[in-house]
């Protein structure tokens, strides 16, 4: 089974400003090395299809260990510029033998299983088509004059369409590939007229992941997929949360979500550095600002180092390095403004205005605390794997001591300030966020101070994620902490109920080491 990957860059893109769908262009460089270097680790040869342009990035820039590049994508020239999967399409016609496509999108972290590669079609997951699909199948129905025949019969089939996620594709019906590309490429081109009365972006998810699935059911042939779960188009709400999975693709919106790539960021840290660094340093050759800028100058390998030393040297408020906050450049802080001024009207004007004023007032005063950013970087790199140090063995688990971060703080609120700065912050993956209300109550919003030209993450907690920091604020062990937090629950609850109650904390405390509010001692 060969591993092969495609990146096609046109003449009018620069992937050092342009950011190819992702929250900016060091994520997208981020992503591809974190994919490549995974697939490299636990298969061992990963081949590149490709055009010059990407070449140079991913060969003589970013030195990512292909074991072979072709360079086939320069007869490639696209009929239509937001038809970014034919690239997809043209390697896979390219292909004479077994393979698996992986997107620069998806990262591995365990082989797959067993047969799993000796199938004869494999896909990410089988989805279903909601508004996403039937809105464009609709356009499509009414302004193109050619369909693959299995195409035609299941959009006249009245029922939902289904098709295959393509994160990964390929198998060992190297026939039935190489005329499903075939078949892809003619229905492409037998529509380009057509292109300009429809989406021509949610095309691409016609040409590849329907007429797959379309033309597997018509020639009988099963796909196996690596997700047994059958998606609508819109339900993808859980990838790329947490790196505690074998696999993980980020799909449009958590690519564009900035929380999301900050911690695929961090993953890429602390696998790679020296690739990580390698970035870094091609944006500063390039005099370019990184959406998290952390460096003064381009010795990375000392900043590194000197940062852990501040770290556990406990190096809080030395005056080198030092972040100051501007509240006129500050883009959390000018969201926040903008949040309140929206929301104004829809309350009780004279509350809102003055709980927003003392929040924003005491957020303020703690930003502007001197700190050390060598400090926080450090915290940043051995945070890296606090999440694997406490969760990683089980049977350790209740002996494992946590302890609330000191330089993390919690401001009390009438309205939900943190809730509704992520609902715009996180708007592109923030699931949850979009149906917070806006109502009074007791609200606790969690500050962590970051090494990143807003200074800042910002969250809402519940009652519970609160008791848990307030029990920290000494160490204690998983074991101890639990039995303290029994007296937050009813008797019964504990008696009855226990594993229960046990996944409730513990839930808490994944996704507190995940924020950086407590931390393994």
């Amino acid at each position: 089974m060969n591993f092969i990957q495609t990146l096609y860059i046109d003449n009018t893109k620069d992937p050092f400003r342009d950011s190819f769908g992702w929250a900016s262009p060091e994520y997208h460089l981020m992503s591809w090395t974190l994919s490549c270097l995974q697939l490299h680790k636990l298969y061992g040869s990963v081949e590149l299809f490709a055009n010059d342009k990407a070449i140079d990035l991913l060969i003589n820039k970013l030195q990512l260990p292909y074991s072979k590049v072709h360079d086939a994508l320069n007869r490639l020239a696209l009929p239509h510029n937001a038809l970014w999967a034919l690239s997809k399409i043209y390697t896979y016609s390219l292909q004479s033998e077994p393979f698996l496509h992986v997107d620069g999108d998806v990262f591995l972290f365990n082989r797959f299983e067993g047969a799993f590669l000796n199938q004869p079609l494999i896909a990410q997951n089988i989805e279903v088509a909601t508004d996403y699909y039937t809105s464009t199948q609709g356009d499509l129905m009414r302004y193109f004059t050619f369909f693959p025949p299995c195409v035609k019969r299941d959009f006249e089939s009245g029922i939902p369409i289904h098709a295959i996620n393509a994160g990964i594709l390929g198998g060992n019906n190297i026939t039935f590939l190489n005329e499903y590309a075939n078949t892809a490429i003619e229905y492409i081109n037998k529509n380009i007229q057509n292109l300009p009365y429809i989406n021509a972006d949610r095309f691409n998810v016609f040409y590849e992941q329907h007429l797959f699935y379309a033309l597997a059911q018509e020639k009988g042939i099963p796909i196996k997929v690596f997700s047994e779960d059958i998606v609508d188009d819109s339900g993808y709400k859980y990838l790329g949360m947490l790196f505690d999975r074998d696999y993980l693709h980020l799909l449009g919106p958590f690519k564009r979500d900035e929380y999301t790539c900050i911690k695929m960021a961090a993953k890429l840290r602390e696998l790679y550095p020296e690739y990580y660094y390698r970035i870094l340093g091609l944006f500063w050759k390039n005099k370019l600002t990184l959406s998290p800028c952390c460096f003064s100058d381009t010795d990375f390998e000392f900043m590194h180092e000197d940062s852990i030393r501040a770290y556990h040297e406990q190096r809080m408020d030395i005056d080198a390095y030092k972040s100051v906050v501007d509240e006129n450049t500050n883009s959390h802080l000018r969201q926040l403004k903008g949040i309140a001024y929206i929301h104004s009207k829809e309350q009780n004007e004279e509350i809102f205005q003055q709980d927003f004023d003392s929040f924003y007032r005491q957020l303020t005063v703690l930003l502007n605390k001197k700190r050390s950013d060598l400090y926080l970087y450090g915290r940043d790199l051995e945070a890296d794997h606090w999440y694997y140090d406490v969760f990683a063995d089980t049977t350790t688990l209740p002996e494992k001591k946590l302890v609330k971060c000191k330089e993390v703080s919690v401001i009390q609120s009438v309205y939900n300030w943190a809730g509704l700065f992520n609902k715009y912050y996180q708007k592109e993956a923030g699931y949850y966020y979009r149906q917070l209300q806006n109502v009074t109550g007791e609200f606790s919003n969690l500050i962590i101070p970051e090494v990143s030209k807003n200074g800042f993450s910002l969250y809402d907690i519940d009652y519970l994620d609160y008791a848990v920091m307030n029990q920290l604020t000494e160490p204690l062990s998983v074991k101890e902490l639990l039995l303290k937090m029994q007296d937050y629950f009813e008797d019964e609850v504990i008696q009855d109920h226990y594993d229960s109650f046990y996944e409730v904390i513990l839930s808490c405390l994944k996704h507190l080491i995940e924020k950086k509010a407590i931390k393994p001692t």
